[in-house]
């Protein structure tokens, strides 16, 4: 098993024939407002560790984005948002409640679908180690995967989404966190997603 320790997401010029090819197993989504153009603008968040109790910092964030997104609409309509995962915050966000993380859990995640879909423009995610980290809620990396995969509308980790005339953004994610060969802080591209890659390219 080969383990790769980044968060990823690419923008790749190849030629889309080839990429997906008949027999591909790789899923193109295109955004509905995509227009012929070679320009495009991809807004790219950085570790959110969201906490419910600073809502009102992700607003003041995202108001930096939103003028930026509505003129590239307003010009060739080909924007996208990418979150390069650890989504929720790494401790108990009401602990004189309860010790439970916040990271990793459905609440967690059903939040920040919310906080990336307010953006108005598609967005994906590149899913961190702690996006996983539903230690109280799930049993297994599997069940919180699949609860992650559900809440971002997502089939698989990875993804290909054509955001301009033969460009594609690509990502990938973590599908470990429990289970983990070394420890709990690497970031693990399962097999499967380095097989598709290397198809894709």
């Amino acid at each position: 098993m080969r383990v790769l320790k980044v968060s990823i997401a690419w923008v790749l010029y190849p030629s889309l024939a080839s990429a997906f090819a008949p027999g591909s197993t790789s899923k193109l989504r295109t955004p509905t407002t995509l227009r012929a153009s070679d320009e495009f603008v991809v807004g790219v968040l950085g570790d959110l560790h969201m906490d419910p109790r600073k809502m009102e910092d992700y607003g003041v964030g995202r108001s930096h984005f939103l003028p930026i997104f509505e003129e590239a609409n307003s010009k060739h309509g080909n924007v996208a948002l990418v979150s390069l995962g650890d989504l929720g915050e790494s401790k108990s966000v009401r602990p004189e409640e309860t010790s439970e993380l916040f990271a990793g859990t459905t609440e967690c995640h059903e939040m920040a679908a919310e906080f990336l879909s307010s953006f108005g423009v598609p967005y994906d995610v590149v899913g961190g180690n702690h996006d996983l980290e539903g230690l109280d809620e799930f049993e297994t990396d599997r069940d919180n995967l699949e609860m992650y995969l559900r809440v971002h509308n997502k089939e698989t980790p990875n993804f290909c989404r054509e955001i301009a005339d033969k460009t594609l953004l690509v990502g990938m994610g973590s599908t470990v966190f429990r289970d983990a060969v070394y420890t709990s802080h690497e970031v693990t591209i399962d097999q499967q997603q380095i097989d598709w890659f290397e198809k894709l390219v």
